[in-house]
């Protein structure tokens, strides 16, 4: 049961399923955007409810557009619809550059050490 009546209820809860699925950063796990966002989902919606007027209904549009980008964000959406080409996934200047970077990042996540991303 959400704290929130209405259409605040509404999007406290949509809201709060957003945040739950949002992946943890597995190369910084105590520095992951998922806690940001349920301490800025927290404040933002405790302030709106303590308005009243016309003001709550421009902050509801703001959560609404809000949810929709996080939405968005979570699905990948801009990244399917604007695909890369592979020219830029791999450039001829430094071929295996990304592929390099990337089994970097993996190593540190295996081996717990944020230090070992360095690519030459």
């Amino acid at each position: 049961m959400s704290k929130y009546s209405g259409k605040l209820g509404d999007l406290y809860q949509t809201y709060s399923r957003l945040v739950s699925q949002w992946p943890v950063d597995k190369l910084r796990p105590t520095h992951c955007y998922k806690n940001s966002l349920k301490q800025h989902m927290v404040s933002n919606f405790g302030r709106i409810s303590a308005l009243r007027g016309e003001s709550v209904n421009q902050e509801l549009i703001k959560v609404e557009r809000e949810l929709a980008s996080l939405n968005n964000m979570l699905k990948s959406k801009h990244k399917t619809h604007y695909a890369i080409s592979e020219d830029l996934k791999d450039p001829i200047s430094n071929k295996g550059y990304y592929t390099k970077l990337l089994s970097s990042i993996d190593d540190a996540i295996k081996s717990k050490k944020a230090t070992s991303l360095r690519v030459d």
